[in-house]
């Protein structure tokens, strides 16, 4: 998995790994399109020790050629701050693919550190249960936020 970052000084990685359990509903259209919408309850833990909860929900788009997925997600940690992002992956098949996501806002301390980076995650699914590992590269400042709340509760 690549990771780029525009800023020199994110030296440090925030990584992610969890599991969620997927509920989806579906319309199948006479042409073997699909369009959907599903909801998504976890839990997370990351590198630095912290973990909590998620959900998600979204949308998928599927024709004959490619899955299309597009969500927002909550994640809640145990001190309860939270990360909102928004979630997008193109691929040829729906039950397991690489993706891209941006923090789009945040509870945590420093939050302005955070939103706005862009971060790559993968992703299987185990009949509706998936399983994840994200990667965001990072400031040694944001690694220490993330430490503190690591060791806070």
């Amino acid at each position: 998995m690549f990771i780029f970052s525009a800023n020199a000084e994110d030296n440090k990685e925030y990584i992610v790994t969890g599991s969620d359990i997927t509920e989806t509903k579906t319309f199948e259209l006479e042409n073997k399109s699909k369009f959907s919408s599903f909801t998504v309850n976890g839990s997370w833990t990351d590198n630095f020790g912290n973990y909590g909860f998620n959900k998600c929900m979204g949308i998928i788009n599927k024709n004959l050629k490619n899955v299309e997925l597009y969500f927002m997600c909550e994640r809640e940690d145990k001190n309860g701050f939270k990360i909102w992002s928004i979630n997008k992956r193109k691929s040829g098949i729906q039950n397991s693919g690489v993706g891209s996501f941006e923090i789009v806002d945040a509870t945590i301390p420093k939050k302005e550190l955070f939103i706005g980076k862009k971060c790559t995650y993968a992703v299987k699914y185990l009949k509706e249960t998936n399983f994840y590992k994200s990667k965001c590269k990072i400031s040694e400042e944001l690694s220490k936020v993330f430490e503190k709340m690591a060791l806070v509760k």
